[in-house]
């Protein structure tokens, strides 16, 4: 694992996703996001949303985030990747996915909690990419020209 992308991820909070529909075209999604020690991604999305039914359909997933340094344009970071996404549906898996998600976004505490995904009283459901390959992009790391490449 390398500690420098652990870091970089547990720092954004935006990903974008990018899936296919059913005629194989492509769509891209922004959710806010948070991610644990192994580098899964977690978000909250409704089953209703264009990239909730194309992941339902076909799991494979792309997703990106990035930050600069709007001073100093040759710092930069991003990581882009792809992986498997799924809906979380076992409770005790949730629970996991909660605890570690309140850490990004302590307000959702109050709204976004078992027994209201359980009872269908918010329309959001957890979700979890478990990636398969990610290219970080690191100016301070790896140059301005170079990358680190990680395969799971």
């Amino acid at each position: 694992m390398n500690k420098e992308l652990l870091q970089f991820i547990q720092s954004q909070q935006l990903l974008s996703i990018a899936s296919v529909d059913e005629n194989a075209k492509p769509w891209i999604a922004n959710v806010y996001f948070s991610s644990d020690k192994n580098l899964n991604l977690f978000f909250v999305s409704s089953e209703n949303t264009k990239h909730s039914k194309n992941i339902a359909r076909n799991p494979e997933v792309s997703f990106s985030t990035s930050w600069y340094h709007p001073s100093n344009l040759t710092n930069r970071k991003s990581i882009q990747g792809t992986g498997i996404c799924e809906k979380i549906d076992d409770p005790k898996m949730i629970l996991k996915f909660l605890k570690n998600h309140y850490k990004y976004f302590p307000l959702w505490k109050s709204l976004i909690t078992l027994e209201n995904i359980q009872n269908k009283i918010i329309e959001s459901r957890p979700y979890i990419i478990k990636p398969k390959y990610i290219k970080f992009w690191n100016d301070e790391l790896y140059g301005e020209e170079g990358v680190g490449e990680f395969e799971f």
